[in-house]
């Protein structure tokens, strides 16, 4: 590790201040450990690419000769922007590693601040065991390594923090967008799709500006379903998209834990279940995959207590346009995902996008149940309004 690594290490230690762990002890001890989990992380993901290789060394070396053929989004940007660094600044593999584990690390402090946000609003303590979910494994192993996921993934939980003030937050909402429109465009045009559904189906819409919006989704539905359509049709090595889709499927992490197997030819529900909750034990192959076997375990927990408390769900997305933008994203994400989803391995590592938007969600539904029991705990009566709109987290220009 040289001087430029510990640029990498500086710049999640910046994250101080924003993750309030100035405030107290345990915020402190959790900025530490999660920190700590992160480039202990990116550290793992370093030694084993380099006795097993992976994409990650595409990135670095350019093993394709990619670097100063043209120009490009998704794959290529990473590659020009790694090699420009690299031939003007220096740095190592390593290096490289804790520079992009720092833009995951700041993914995750959204994270951390949108249940921050929601607990605040509930007058809730802003530190309970929900928090317990950003030391989800693939949160920080898939998030700390050189390529997209980093920060596409900090580019979501940017937009997804940023929903819950969206009249204060809009720089750091474009931001986000920006982010993810350089490393995966179609994950940009989504996340405005999901902010244009979230304000259409709003209470407090115009009417000029539904019809507008309503042009403006008809639209990015149109190009959304062509880069669907596009990747189903298969590679085509000589066009920088399907060299990023090339890259991603040699990816070595991903087959370690059962992730090489195959679901091309599979229907749409058994490709989403996939996505979703594969590996499963019985098809995991070895430590990496019975720990992505364990985390599923998690996920569908998630899941299925969100279909539990559906009603709740609901309420809270119809009062607050912070939820309603979160689901929304996150339905869209899923779909789409599994659309194009073609092994189990690329689906662990993409899944992680939606997990910002799935967690917000799911912390403001366990927030808004215990606001619930609290206020049937001093009047009974009062019970049935604890989920009003005014109470609602990230209710204000809702």
């Amino acid at each position: 590790m040289t001087a430029f690594g510990l640029l990498g290490i500086l710049l999640s230690l910046l994250g101080f201040r924003f993750a309030r762990a100035n405030e107290s002890r345990a915020r402190l001890v959790l900025f530490i450990l999660l920190l700590l989990s992160h480039i202990g992380a990116s550290l793992a993901y370093y030694l084993y690419a380099q006795e097993f290789g992976g994409d990650v060394t595409i990135y670095y070396y350019d093993k394709y000769g990619v670097y100063g053929t043209g120009t490009g989004l998704s794959t290529i940007f990473v590659i020009n922007f790694v090699q420009f660094l690299k031939l003007n600044v220096g740095g190592s593999f390593f290096d490289y590693f804790l520079l992009f584990q720092a833009m995951g690390f700041w993914g995750i402090l959204c994270v951390l601040r949108s249940f921050d946000d929601i607990h605040g609003e509930l007058g809730q303590p802003t530190f309970n065991r929900v928090y317990l979910l950003l030391f989800l494994p693939g949160l920080h192993f898939w998030t700390s390594a050189i390529g997209k996921d980093a920060p596409v993934f900090l580019g979501v939980a940017m937009c997804t923090w940023a929903a819950f003030r969206l009249q204060t937050r809009y720089l750091a909402f474009g931001a986000g967008v920006v982010i993810m429109l350089l490393f995966r465009p179609h994950i940009a045009l989504l996340a405005l799709i999901a902010l244009a559904f979230t304000v259409l189906i709003g209470r407090n819409t115009r009417l000029l500006t539904r019809v507008a919006l309503l042009g403006v989704t008809v639209a990015g539905i149109i190009s959304v379903a062509g880069l669907v359509s596009s990747s189903l049709n298969g590679l085509n090595l000589s066009n920088t998209d399907a060299v990023s889709e090339f890259i991603e499927t040699k990816s070595s992490v991903s087959e370690e834990s059962g992730g090489d197997v195959s679901i091309t030819g599979a229907s749409f529900p058994v490709k989403l279940v996939s996505l979703l909750f594969r590996p499963f034990f019985i098809d995991a192959n070895g430590m990496l995959g019975y720990v992505a076997s364990l985390e599923n375990v998690v996920l569908l927990f998630l899941i299925l207590t969100l279909v539990w408390r559906f009603g709740t769900a609901v309420q809270v997305a119809r009062g607050a346009m912070f939820a309603r933008f979160a689901f929304i994203f996150f339905v869209m994400l899923v779909f789409l995902l599994a659309l194009v989803n073609y092994n189990v391995g690329l689906g662990l590592r993409q899944k992680m996008m939606m997990m910002p938007c799935l967690l917000a969600f799911f912390a403001a539904i366990l927030a808004v149940r215990t606001a619930r029991r609290q206020t049937a705990v001093y009047d009974p009566r009062a019970a049935a309004y604890a989920v009003a709109p005014a109470s609602v987290p990230g209710y204000r220009g809702g």
